[in-house]
């Protein structure tokens, strides 16, 4: 009889005890491939020290390595281009003589953070034709970056006052519908209107302040606005001579035009208000007004008295000497073209003395009619019934005066803006900068990372070496 094999039973891996998974085993799955490639440096390097064990695995690892550290400076290089997106940067520059003391052209103070004032803030994102908030205006003022491109150190005691500034601007997250570019654009835009504006001219004399009327005399508001009236003719006036040819597009309108709107306020409206209060005696306290007027004349009289005093002692004088040398002298005098010679006139102290007498004379002439305005004035409100039905009516025609004012002022500001941004366009210039390729993905900082990830890499190795080695053979 022959030995018979007998059959083992088949187990089934169901029934196969389950090995435990512990933390160091799971460490070991985990990196299995590294600590493959320690342990075999280990075993094959096993003279060596740590530092060249580790260097010899960092070669062996070298592409998964590369793998691991490409792909974090692909990321890096994804974020800083996503970041340059949102970012954009202008250079401005200041192009007029008082800049170099560190002021504006009307002398005041400079100051190159007002581009990140709220009011330029609001205004360019008004020009950007979008929906915003006063979140989003905060959030733009506090988005700008200015900084001085100069970058000289000087000893102590010295300073330099920069003309060039740059401007960084991060777009805020909050607003939508304009690229960064764009939106510094139109921020530029809002401050050069802005600086224009406030800085290069002194345009106060244009506004009407109503308020300077109160507690005044119906009459003295006449004089107020006829005075009014002569600065706005006096400032179109020198504007007309600083350019005879200047038209502004839009209106079609010159300084010229503008001067003789002025005179017809002054010639017709106001006029046409004193003529009307004068008759009507309109006053908020006639007899007060008419005693104040009486009082005004007694001092005008003491002036009148002395000028012409003066005029008859200058005068009496004169009647001294003799006629005949009362106004010259002849003198004998050459002529340098001709090359001969001619009897001269001079003037002798006796004519600077009638002179004199002629200024005291017309002195007391002016005195004279002013004295004169103010009886008649005085005659005529003494006569005037000063109603309410009155009151009401000069008081309308001061509101229409104020509002021809307003409307000229208005009409004024606009062709005088215009004028000044074509006057001084080089004033203040803006120039965009545009990042390189280096700059945009921040190269040299790529490459830190790069090397920062290497050493890692190399210090991790090095420290299973020193540390997990057993741990990840039991």
């Amino acid at each position: 009889m022959g030995n018979k094999k007998t059959k083992q039973p088949e187990i089934s891996e169901a029934a196969l005890p389950k090995v435990k998974r512990t933390p160091k085993r799971a460490v070991k799955d985990i990196l299995f491939p590294v600590a493959g490639v320690v342990d075999s440096v280990e075993t094959n390097y096993s003279n060596n020290s740590r530092i060249k064990k580790a260097l010899i695995a960092m070669i062996k690892l070298r592409v998964r390595i590369i793998v691991y550290v490409a792909l974090a400076v692909c990321l890096a290089a994804c974020y800083f281009a996503y970041k340059s997106s949102n970012t954009a940067t202008a250079e401005m520059s200041l192009n007029y003589e008082e800049a170099a003391n560190g002021l504006n052209p009307n002398a005041t103070r400079f100051n190159a953070y007002n581009i990140s004032s709220t009011d330029v803030a609001e205004n360019a994102l008004k020009y950007c034709g979008i929906v915003f908030d006063n979140t989003d205006v905060e959030n733009l003022s506090n988005a700008i970056t200015i900084s001085s491109t100069n970058n000289k150190s000087f000893s102590e005691g010295d300073y330099y006052i920069s003309t060039t500034f740059r401007i960084k601007l991060n777009k805020p997250a909050s607003i939508k519908g304009v690229k960064s570019k764009e939106l510094l654009n139109f921020l530029c835009k809002a401050y050069k209107d802005d600086f224009y504006s406030k800085y290069t001219e002194n345009r106060s004399i244009l506004s009407f302040n109503i308020d300077i009327f109160n507690d005044k005399e119906y009459l003295e508001i006449a004089d107020l606005l006829d005075i009014k009236a002569q600065q706005i003719e006096k400032y179109l006036n020198t504007r007309a001579k600083q350019s005879k040819s200047f038209i502004e597009s839009e209106s079609n309108e010159t300084f010229k035009s503008l001067v003789q709107k002025a005179e017809d306020i002054r010639d017709y409206d106001i006029a046409k208000y004193r003529a009307f209060v004068i008759a009507s005696g309109c006053s908020y306290d006639k007899a007060r007004y008419i005693a104040s007027l009486s009082y005004i004349n007694k001092l005008k009289n003491i002036s009148y008295n002395k000028d012409m005093a003066a005029y008859n002692v200058h005068n009496d004088g004169i009647r001294v000497y003799d006629d005949n040398m009362i106004s010259v002298v002849m003198i004998p005098s050459i002529d340098e073209d001709k090359k001969s010679y001619y009897m001269s006139k001079t003037k002798t102290g006796m004519d600077y003395i009638a002179n004199r007498a002629d200024d005291y004379l017309a002195s007391a002439q002016v005195t004279s009619k002013e004295i004169t305005v103010n009886q008649d004035i005085m005659s005529k409100m003494s006569a005037g019934k000063n109603s309410k039905a009155t009151i009401n009516k000069a008081n309308q025609m001061i509101n229409d005066i104020r509002d021809k004012f307003s409307e000229l002022s208005s009409r004024i500001e606009n062709i005088d803006k215009t004028y000044i941004k074509y006057r001084t366009k080089d004033y203040l210039t803006f120039k965009a900068v545009n990042n390189s390729l280096f700059q945009t993905l921040h190269i040299d900082v790529l490459f830190e990372l790069a090397a920062g990830l290497l050493l890692l890499f190399y210090f991790l190795i090095w420290l299973k070496f020193r540390k997990f080695k057993g741990d990840i053979e039991k």
